[in-house]
């Protein structure tokens, strides 16, 4: 896991664009380029469904909150740690992740399902946009990053759509919340979000 990597690429986010800004209470120990590496890294992981390899960035003692939408519902989120998701993925059985926007319906899915649906839904690797400790994708649903995680660092990975015809609204986030432990950082949410009724 690399943790040394300094280089920052150049911030894809414009001075036009608009962003809500999330500043972390404790940021003295956070290196951007570093989790930036931490960041493509894990991308690289999800991107060839290497998801043993995805796991080895779940904070060793703490667990990981996988949230289908910009608002985390703490009570339906799924909170993962390193061996239970590795008991999913192996298994395949499907599990509740929480529920639909719009239906309510529940979102019971594979842990290989949900990763494609809800975090991996689009090539993160070569996001349109990125930006560090800042909001870019805005929907309906309220966004709570903030309030759950007050202190903790994270990077987003934006589309802003891919159809002309849906003007916008089939654009997509990924967002990756990390935490410290021990000198490094490691994954403890990842937050998709899209648009919402």
């Amino acid at each position: 896991m690399s943790c040394n990597n300094t280089d920052k690429p150049a911030d894809s986010t414009s001075s036009k664009d608009t962003v809500v800004i999330h500043k972390p209470k404790d940021t003295a120990t956070v290196d951007e380029g570093t989790l930036i590496t931490i960041a493509t890294e894990i991308l690289t992981a999800l991107k060839a469904k290497d998801y043993k390899a995805f796991a080895a960035y779940f904070h060793p003692t703490d667990s990981v909150l996988f949230s289908p939408y910009a608002f985390i519902d703490t009570k339906s989120a799924k909170k993962l740690t390193k061996a239970t998701f590795t008991k999913l993925i192996e298994e395949r059985g499907s599990v509740n992740w929480g529920n639909y926007d719009g239906s309510g319906e529940t979102i019971r899915l594979t842990a290989q399902k949900y990763l494609e649906k809800f975090v991996y839904n689009a090539d993160y690797l070569h996001a349109e946009k990125t930006a560090y400790n800042r909001i870019i994708g805005k929907g309906n649903s309220i966004n709570n990053l903030s309030e759950i995680y007050p202190k903790h660092p994270f990077l987003e990975y934006y589309f802003s759509g891919f159809d002309k015809k849906y003007e916008g609204m089939d654009w997509t986030s990924l967002r990756l919340v990390f935490k410290e432990h021990q000198g490094n950082h490691y994954l403890v949410a990842v937050i998709h979000d899209q648009w919402t009724t």
